[in-house]
């Protein structure tokens, strides 16, 4: 009995020596002849051919349908764009209600203040930093 994995010596390492493996031909890089090259070419082109004629039609049946597509997405904007045209407005309006009561505050403030700021010149008393006093720094505890 022989033991699978312990070669033979009788039968050589790299396979059969068959002159079909060394002999260029059809399925052999060792060469082949030019009409298999031109075989193989022309059926290249055709598969390319139909790829292209596949394509050219789906091109052909898919514009119709982009078209309706891009209708129908057109027509969603302009819906959407009419239902927010009167809150657009109505913001607008709240905007300018809120800026207008903000100025009035913001004038009011600001007469108030340069009144009780004269009021404090006007009797002396200012409740500005005075940079010419002096200040001793902390002490450390």
């Amino acid at each position: 009995m022989t033991d699978p994995k312990t070669p033979q010596h009788d039968q050589p390492v790299e396979g059969s020596r068959s002159e079909s493996y060394t002999r260029p031909d059809d399925g052999n890089i060792g060469g082949s002849t030019g009409a298999t090259d031109a075989g193989a070419a022309a059926k290249a082109n055709d598969v390319l051919e139909t790829l292209r004629e596949t394509v050219e039609d789906l091109a052909e049946r898919a514009t119709p349908l982009l078209r309706e597509f891009s209708v129908k997405a057109a027509e969603i904007l302009a819906s959407a764009a009419d239902k927010a045209a009167p809150l657009a407005h109505k913001a607008g309006e709240a905007t300018a209600d809120a800026s207008g009561k903000l100025a009035q505050k913001s004038r009011a403030w600001a007469a108030g203040t340069r009144e009780s700021l004269a009021a404090s010149d006007a009797t002396g008393t200012t409740d500005t930093f005075d940079t010419n006093r002096k200040t001793e720094p902390p002490t450390s505890v």
